[in-house]
C-alpha cells in the first residue's frame, strides 16, 4: 500500500509538473495516453501553434445507446450524423477551414466531452446539430446561440452565425422558428456572476472562448417535416449544404471557383403594389448569367426567404403574388451562373421595401337629385384615391376622380332616372413607380 501511495504521488506531481508547464504538446499527449480518446475524435496532439484557417468542430447530436428523438420510423441520432457528414463534405469545398466531427460513428459521448474535444481542436465554432421533436403539429428550424452574458463578443458571433444558417434552412422552405437564446432555469451563473446559458454545450463552449450554436433543423415528432426534409439522403444533404452555407457566408469563406469568377450585382429598379394584392419587381439585368434568385423578409433586417427564381436571363421582372394587402415587404435579387455542376451566385442587391395598399370599405350615400356622394373609409399608406364608374355593374369603368386628403367624392356628372356603379382603389408611391391597392367591392345607386 506504500509503495502504492508512492508511485500515486510521483504520477500526480508529474501530471501537475506537464499541465503547468509551457509545453502544451506534453500535456495534451499526457493525457491522452492517460484517458484515451473518443472513437476516432481526440484532442489536436501534435503541438503546432494554432493555423490561420477557420476550426470548425461539428456536433452530430446524441449516439449510440442514446437515440435522440424518435418519430415516424426515424431516429434522431442516425439523421443529425448524416447532417453533420453532408455539412462536412460542403464546407471542405471552401478554402481556408478545417473541419473536425465529435463523433463520425455510432458513438455516445457525453456534453462535456463534446466540448473538451472542440477545446482540444482549438475550435472557432462548434456547431452541435439536432432534430426537433414536440407536439406533432409543432414544425420547422430554429438555432439557439449564446446569450450576452459573460465573453460577450462570443455571444454576438453566435447569434450571427445562428441568423445566417437559420435564413438557409428557411429558404428550403422549413417555418421559422427564428434565433433564440435559453438562459439558466436553476439559477446557475457564469464566473463573472451573470446568469448562464441553460445549454451544457453551448455553456461550455463560451466558457472555453468560441461560440457553441445549437441547430434544430426541423421536427421529426411533425408528419409533414419527417416527409418533406428528413426521410431521405437527399433530403439530409440539403439540410447539412444549408448549415455549411451558413458558416461559409458567416466567417466570409469562398470556394476555389468564387475567388475566380464573380457576377456583377443587380439593383432593384421597381418596386410596387398591384391591384391584385401582388408585388411587382424590375432590376437590372446583369450580362453572362443563367437566371436571378428573389428574397423576401418583412423587416429590413429580418430573416430574407427565397422566394422565387427566374430562370431566364432575359426576365427581369416578377410579380410576387403570395402577399397580402396591407403588409410590408422588403426585397433583394441576386443574380446566379450554372457552370458545369456548379452554380455562382453574385451578391444581393440593396433591400428595397413596399407596402401593399388594403382594399377601401366604399358606401354609395342616397341621392340628391342627380348627385350621389361616394365615401369610403381611411386605407393606411394611402396618398390618394382613384373613384371609377361604370353604367353597368360588369361594364367598363372608367376613373371619373383622383381625391386627396379626403374620404368621399360628390358624383355631380350624372344623368337623371339612371343606375351607376362605383369601385375605388388607394393609390401611393412605390420605388421606380406607383403603388396601387385593389378595388373595393362595386356599389350601385
Amino acid at each position: 500500500m506504500k509503495n502504492c501511495k508512492t508511485v500515486l504521488a510521483a504520477f500526480l506531481i508529474a501530471a501537475i509538473v506537464i499541465v503547468s508547464g509551457a509545453d502544451t504538446a506534453r500535456a495534451d499527449n499526457f493525457f491522452s495516453r492517460l484517458f484515451g480518446s473518443v472513437g476516432n475524435e481526440s484532442a489536436d496532439s501534435t503541438g503546432k501553434s494554432k493555423s490561420s484557417d477557420l476550426i470548425v468542430v461539428l456536433d452530430a447530436g446524441h449516439g449510440g445507446y442514446d437515440s435522440g428523438a424518435v418519430g415516424h420510423g426515424l431516429m434522431e441520432k442516425n439523421l443529425t450524423l448524416k447532417i453533420a457528414n453532408y455539412c462536412k463534405s460542403e464546407l471542405e469545398k471552401y478554402q481556408g477551414v478545417k473541419v473536425y466531427m465529435t463523433r463520425s460513428s455510432d458513438l455516445y459521448v457525453g456534453l462535456e466531452q463534446r466540448v473538451s474535444i472542440a477545446a482540444g481542436r482549438r475550435a472557432d465554432v462548434f456547431v452541435s446539430l439536432h432534430i426537433n421533436a414536440a407536439s406533432s403539429s409543432a414544425n420547422g428550424a430554429e438555432v439557439y446561440y449564446p446569450n450576452s452574458n459573460y465573453n460577450g463578443s462570443v455571444g454576438e458571433k453566435g447569434r450571427k452565425l445562428a441568423r445566417e444558417i437559420q435564413g438557409n434552412l428557411t429558404s428550403l422552405g422549413l417555418y421559422n422558428r427564428g434565433t433564440k437564446i435559453r438562459n439558466s432555469e436553476s439559477g446557475s451563473t457564469y464566473r463573472d456572476g451573470s446568469l448562464a446559458d441553460y445549454y451544457a454545450v453551448i455553456r461550455g463552449s463560451k466558457q472555453s472562448g468560441f461560440p457553441g450554436i445549437i441547430v434544430e433543423h426541423a421536427f421529426i415528432s411533425n408528419a409533414s417535416d419527417a416527409a418533406r426534409y428528413l426521410n431521405s439522403n437527399s433530403k439530409l444533404k440539403k439540410l447539412g449544404v444549408a448549415d455549411a452555407k451558413g458558416i461559409a457566408s458567416c466567417y466570409g469563406l469562398k470556394k476555389a471557383s468564387e475567388e475566380t469568377e464573380t457576377l456583377q450585382p443587380t439593383e432593384l429598379k421597381r418596386v410596387t403594389g398591384k391591384s391584385s394584392n401582388a408585388a411587382s419587381l424590375k432590376w437590372e439585368k446583369v450580362k453572362g448569367v443563367t437566371g436571378y434568385e428573389i428574397y423576401r423578409s418583412t423587416s429590413k433586417k429580418g430573416t430574407y426567404q427565397q422566394v422565387a427564381t427566374v430562370k431566364k436571363a432575359a426576365t427581369v421582372t416578377y410579380n410576387d403574388k403570395s402577399v397580402k394587402a396591407g403588409k410590408t415587404y422588403y426585397y433583394k435579387v441576386r443574380p446566379y451562373k450554372i457552370s458545369g455542376s456548379r452554380k455562382i451566385t453574385g451578391k444581393f442587391s440593396t433591400a428595397q421595401k413596399v407596402k401593399l395598399l388594403k382594399q377601401p370599405t366604399v358606401s354609395v350615400g342616397n341621392k340628391t337629385g342627380s348627385m350621389v356622394n361616394v365615401k369610403w373609409k381611411q386605407v393606411k399608406g394611402a396618398l390618394k384615391y382613384e373613384v371609377c364608374r361604370s353604367a353597368s355593374k360588369k361594364g367598363k369603368y372608367q376613373k371619373i376622380a383622383t381625391v386627396q386628403k379626403v374620404y368621399n367624392y360628390k358624383d355631380i356628372s350624372r344623368k337623371a332616372g339612371k343606375t351607376y356603379y362605383y369601385k375605388v382603389r388607394a393609390v401611393s408611391n412605390g420605388i421606380g413607380g406607383v403603388t396601387y391597392g385593389p378595388y373595393s367591392e362595386i356599389k350601385g345607386k
